[in-house]
């Protein structure tokens, strides 16, 4: 049988080789795939606002061997290149360059950023926004979607760029090995998994889901949420998590701005300002007090009679209430008192109104609802809890009733009130009527 295999394989061979055929190809290999490619208008501003400052270029040409090639990826349309560029200019390099300055960033900055269209999608459902490849080039997904006037669109792009460019910085200056002891649940791959859910993952102080990943991402994520989401953000959603995990989230914060600070010699809470004005400026559109207020960034509010400015009619709805109160039990209500989140942990619309009258405590339950779209809110009361201070609030409730009504009964707008209380942003905030726009009350922000 061996005779025979052997027998046919020279054979074959022999049909081979007589197939064989000696000639010249015919073909002006000059003329194959010809590239017509002539550098246009956005070339040029490319090549002035990047390749000449910073010897940094823009990949936007689709080269399908610039991203890996077993993922289906889509070219990026042209007329996102230009925005696209100018919101990372004006939003990373720029503040960058005020807080650091040349000498810093220009020997650090990658030398080419990819432009991709669509996102990168993983066969563990998840998609890749960025990569950052050895320093030298920055890879950024889903262009295509890039609308400035979307905040959370911007807000994500910004977050890839500012989260590869910190896996830069610590490529250079490793982040402190103490930062992954701080919260040590890290999973690896396994972040993407059904059971690290979004909570767990804050409970546990991450501040994403992707942070479980290592130490490294961790630290990118949390400094990247911290520059491009913003401060305001970042405290919001550290007082909503756990006990454990506020403690956590704080202390990684205050790491990341150690390490800005002692590795490089930047000021990390001026790099924050100055994004936060550039992110401002690019999207037109501001982080609004009732978004503050419904995140959970405060723990509640005081209200003062006697506090300059208040209106007429709160004045006359709250001396009202108050002589009632004491023609029933002969005390006087106190001119301050307070509205607070009862547990922002749990939610952040459980609210409780507390008064007092001399040494009682009267209290009533709030729920609060609010629309961060348009401004508005509502507090209406709720079923009281249990306990003295609930107990004197319904027995007093006949009495207390016009000062309630007047601060549960109406749809308001809640806002900054500088006109009134100048250089008051983010200590005092108020509540108006939205048809008339004239101010109902105010009170000052607990934090």
């Amino acid at each position: 049988m061996m005779k025979k295999i052997f027998v046919y394989a020279l054979l074959l061979s022999s049909v081979l080789a007589s197939c064989k055929k000696e000639a010249a190809l015919n073909v002006d290999l000059s003329k194959t795939n010809p590239s017509t490619f002539v550098p246009g208008t956005l070339d040029k501003w490319l090549a002035s606002n990047f390749l000449d400052p910073y010897n940094m270029e823009i990949l936007y040409r689709f080269d399908r061997f610039q991203a890996p090639i077993d993922k289906e990826l889509v070219p990026v349309i042209e007329d996102q290149v230009q925005p696209v560029m100018e919101a990372i200019r004006d939003c990373w390099i720029e503040p960058y360059l005020q807080i650091a300055g040349e000498n810093f960033l220009k020997p650090i900055i990658p030398k080419q950023i990819a432009l991709v269209g669509s996102p990168q999608y993983n066969i563990d459902n998840t998609i890749t926004l960025g990569t950052a490849d050895a320093g030298r080039r920055i890879n950024l997904f889903t262009i295509n979607g890039y609308d400035k006037a979307n905040v959370p669109g911007v807000e994500e792009l910004m977050h890839t760029i500012h989260h590869e460019f910190v896996h830069i910085l610590h490529q250079n200056i490793p982040v402190p090995a103490d930062f992954e002891q701080i919260s040590p649940e890290h999973i690896g791959g396994s972040w993407a998994a059904r059971d690290n859910t979004f909570a767990i993952a804050k409970e546990l102080g991450f501040i994403t889901r992707y942070a479980r990943m290592n130490r490294d991402e961790d630290f990118a994520e949390t400094a990247s949420t911290l520059l491009v989401e913003g401060q305001e953000a970042y405290t919001a959603f550290a007082n909503t998590s756990s006990a454990s995990g506020e403690l956590r989230l704080k202390r990684k914060e205050q790491m990341v701005v150690d390490y800005y600070k002692v590795n490089h010699g930047l000021d990390f809470r001026a790099l924050q300002d100055k994004i936060l004005l550039a992110k401002e400026k690019l999207t037109g559109q501001k982080r609004s007090f009732v978004t503050n207020f419904s995140e959970g960034l405060y723990k509640g509010l005081t209200f003062s009679r006697n506090a300059a400015s208040q209106p007429a009619a709160f004045l006359t709805a709250f001396d009202d209430s108050r002589a009632a109160v004491r023609a029933e039990t002969g005390l006087s209500l106190s001119a301050n008192f307070s509205l607070d989140f009862a547990n922002l942990r749990t939610n952040t619309s459980d609210m409780i109104l507390k008064f007092t009258a001399g040494s009682a405590g009267i209290w009533y339950n709030v729920t609060l609802a609010t629309d961060p779209a348009s401004g508005r809110l509502r507090f209406s009361l709720a079923d009281p809890g249990a306990g003295t201070e609930y107990g004197n609030g319904d027995f007093l409730k006949p009495q207390m009733q016009t000062l309630l009504d007047y601060m549960t009964l109406r749809v308001l707008r809640g806002d900054w009130i500088e006109n009134l209380i100048p250089n008051s942003k983010g200590v005092v905030a108020g509540f108006l009527i939205p048809s008339t726009n004239q101010l109902s009350f105010y009170g000052t922000l607990k934090k």
